[in-house]
């Protein structure tokens, strides 16, 4: 099974894409200090950090020998999981505890499922009949599915306790992210969030704020600004494509987007993080 050292993992800002991801990140040998909502959590072997709307990772400090196992996929292959879990407090739970300590047995099961994962994409990638694709990527899915309700059932266990029935302010922020997620390159009005909830705007962005500490404009900008810089950094598309993409009307209310909450335009901002990687 492949075995990433945390300089590969997290070359070209790749730290970014979790953005749009689902999944978790597990140490199998060394140490880091990772920041995880705003918060540094020391992460060593047998240490798993869930990735969801609900956690942000934002910078990793590994030591010489550390090694992760990952399983990243599309958030929408994850959220059947998300929703299950959607009406007791646990994705809250995960949000402010987002680390998950593993006994040796617990590290075994996620490294044979792993394996299962990649053997299974290695055969979708070698197929060569379209529906023989399409039957494989279904298996692929279903044992991250299946992985990753196994890392929550563990989660649970060990906080059952500190887990409660979700009340509706938290749900309604929960769901406002996962719509979030959904909807962003196409809706970044507080409004269409809060008639999704059956709220008032003023009422809606209450409620977020205290739930999650951030108002729904920030999370719209947030989430908007890091898919945008992805696609500056990781794609040889033009501004205007780019624009077009996260469904601004022209490419000068983009740049004017951009600049606002990234302090350059983003002509400037990809030129800049191209001369970093010279």
């Amino acid at each position: 099974m492949e075995m990433k050292e945390n300089r590969d993992l997290l070359s070209e800002n790749t730290l970014l894409e979790y953005w749009n991801k689902g999944g978790f990140c597990l140490c199998v040998e060394g140490t880091a200090e990772v920041s995880i909502n705003e918060r540094y959590h020391h992460v060593e072997r047998g240490v798993l950090y869930v990735v969801s709307p609900l956690v942000q990772i934002y910078d990793v400090q590994p030591s010489s020998d550390y090694q992760v196992i990952t399983m990243m996929d599309k958030l929408d292959v994850f959220y059947p999981v998300f929703h299950l879990i959607c009406d007791i407090s646990l994705p809250l739970r995960i949000r402010e505890q987002p680390c998950l300590k593993l006994t040796e047995e617990e590290i075994r099961y996620v490294m044979k499922q792993k394996e299962r994962i990649d053997k299974k994409r290695a055969c979708c990638e070698q197929a060569t009949l379209p529906k023989e694709r399409v039957l494989l990527s279904l298996q692929v899915h279903l044992i991250e599915q299946e992985l990753l309700l196994e890392i929550v059932n563990i989660y649970y266990s060990k906080h059952s306790h500190s887990v409660e029935v979700i009340n509706k302010r938290d749900l309604t922020a929960y769901n406002f992210l996962l719509s979030l997620y959904a909807h962003y390159h196409q809706q970044r009005s507080v409004s269409f969030y809060a008639t999704e909830a059956n709220l008032s705007t003023g009422h809606f962005t209450t409620i977020v704020k205290e739930v999650t500490g951030r108002v729904p404009s920030d999370w719209i900008a947030t989430i908007t600004i890091i898919n945008a810089k992805i696609l500056l950094e990781k794609s040889d598309k033009s501004i205007k494509e780019i624009a077009a993409e996260l469904n601004f009307p022209e490419q000068f209310t983009f740049r004017k987007y951009f600049k606002q909450y990234v302090g350059v335009p983003p002509t400037e901002y990809r030129t800049m993080k191209r001369n970093q990687k010279l």
